[in-house]
């Protein structure tokens, strides 16, 4: 009798140890299938148990996430589209605000009917400004970015982008420094945003530098390296954030600007497969652009 109980306690122990090890490995079957992303439903080799139950519940649920997550790209993309056609709807009848405010400035019939005029065309080249700024925004996060790589030379791009902003630089007091060697540098980038990135680095420069800007191109082994530094007097940037998105530290946060322009360089930098990084050292702030060179 004892020998009868043990055997069958035996063969209800080896039941229970296949059946745990069948629920084993399904478990791991499932959680290899829950791991992979592209599986959009999870799949069971056997019907009808409890097991395979919880799994119908699971694909309910992925269904549903998958649902939501349609519902909220589509919304986005609405969103983003209406801020583009809104952006682009101000930018023409700014302009023209600035235009007529101009026109105006000059045929002004005393000094105090112009100050006022300079005050009013202030902000609405400030107001344009940010219009624009928020159009390419929703462009660049509405149709994405397209570069067109090709052979350009970085040398050159800055040369022609410092003497254009010399006006610029005299009205702040300040010096920009570059060492032209006279020499192309060539690198694999898209002609217009590079030319974008480094007017936004050289207009961010003037409007935050307090007496110079120094702009250095260097040549590595695989690499074209362009460095712009100016002191700050904003000790609380955090070089961490300083390229996202609408990021402003606190003296900036009075300043012209929404804090875009260095986004919108993290994303064509990114687009053209570079990088770009910032430091701040005794004051200093170092925004740095690499790119892949052409040999």
């Amino acid at each position: 009798m004892e020998i009868f109980i043990i055997i069958v306690l035996s063969a209800a122990v080896c039941v229970l140890a296949v059946k745990l090890f069948s629920l084993k490995h399904r478990i791991s079957l499932v959680s290899k299938q829950l791991d992979d992303e592209k599986n959009a439903l999870i799949t069971t080799q056997l019907k009808g148990d409890v097991f395979e139950d919880v799994v119908h519940k699971i694909n309910v649920m992925k269904e549903n996430e998958h649902k939501t997550k349609v519902e909220i790209n589509k919304e986005q993309a609405a969103l983003k589209q209406a801020i583009a056609d809104i952006s682009h709807d101000i930018r023409t009848p700014l302009t023209s605000v600035v235009g007529y405010l101009q026109l105006a400035e000059k045929s002004a019939e005393n000094e105090e009917q112009r100050a006022d005029i300079e005050i009013a065309l202030e902000r609405a080249k400030y107001c344009s400004t940010l219009v624009n700024d928020f159009f390419e925004l929703s462009v660049i996060d509405s149709k994405g970015i397209d570069p067109v790589m090709e052979s350009v030379d970085v040398n050159d791009i800055l040369c022609e982008l410092i003497l254009a902003n010399f006006p610029n630089f005299e009205a702040k007091g300040i010096t920009p420094r570059f060492e032209d060697s006279g020499n192309p540098v060539y690198a694999r980038a898209d002609k217009k945003m590079l030319t974008r990135v480094i007017q936004n680095l050289i207009s961010n420069g003037i409007k935050y530098s307090s007496d110079r800007l120094e702009i250095s191109l260097e040549e590595t082994k695989n690499a074209v390296k362009i460095s712009l530094t100016n002191p700050i007097s904003d000790y609380d940037i955090d070089v961490e954030k300083i390229f996202d998105k609408f990021y402003q530290s606190g003296k900036a946060r009075t300043a012209n600007g929404a804090g875009i322009g260095l986004y919108v360089c993290r994303q064509f930098v990114m687009a053209m497969d570079g990088m770009i990084y910032a430091s701040l050292e005794n004051g200093l702030l170092t925004v740095t652009v690499t790119l892949d060179m052409v040999h």
